[in-house]
């Protein structure tokens, strides 16, 4: 799937760059319920390691964005390795929405300083979120559905089905099954 849709690791780079969080953050039941790739997907698509080689560039872009110099090159690696293992499950985009919404500010102020552990931590805050957003489509998706089927003129009633029920049995009666 990953491969069909995306082409090759460089592609999907290009296609899933920082530039595309921000399409999420507005989106978010497209993030959340829509079909993509996870983590998992990624690096069994494109090789060991290539989730967090993804993340990357947008770790590096949360830590430009909120000011931050103190990041070193070894804790953006080490960070994007933590995130792609404890949160392999998760889809692209529920990653680009993770980040969209950090760098909105849903998850604190900071001055001039975000470490690792501010970002994990944050990442606990938003699986809490998320699920919350699932269930909430969930029931919404299953809402509208029932009222689609309750206002579909092409559905019977219980009525409906009761008579018909009633006038088979009467027609095997009338007329018994011939084998």
């Amino acid at each position: 799937m990953v491969l069909s849709r995306f082409g090759n690791d460089n592609d999907f780079k290009i296609k899933a760059n920082p530039s595309t969080q921000e399409f999420f953050g507005r989106n978010v039941r497209v993030a959340v319920m829509g079909d993509y790739p996870t983590l998992t997907d990624l690096d069994i698509a494109y090789g060991k390691d290539f989730a967090s080689e993804w993340l990357l560039p947008h770790i590096t872009d949360l830590s430009a964005h909120t000011g931050a110099k103190n990041l070193s090159l070894q804790q953006i690696d080490s960070l994007a390795r933590i995130i792609a293992t404890e949160y392999r499950h998760l889809k692209i985009t529920e990653i680009l929405l993770f980040f969209y919404r950090f760098k909105a500010g849903h998850y604190g102020r900071f001055y001039g300083s975000v470490d690792p552990m501010v970002i994990t931590c944050s990442f606990r805050e938003f699986m809490d979120e998320r699920n919350s957003l699932i269930d909430r489509f969930t029931q919404e998706d299953y809402e509208r559905r029932l009222y689609e089927d309750l206002n579909n003129p092409d559905n019977m009633s219980r009525e409906e089905f009761e008579e018909i029920k009633m006038l088979t049995r009467m027609y095997e009666m009338i007329i018994p099954n011939r084998q």
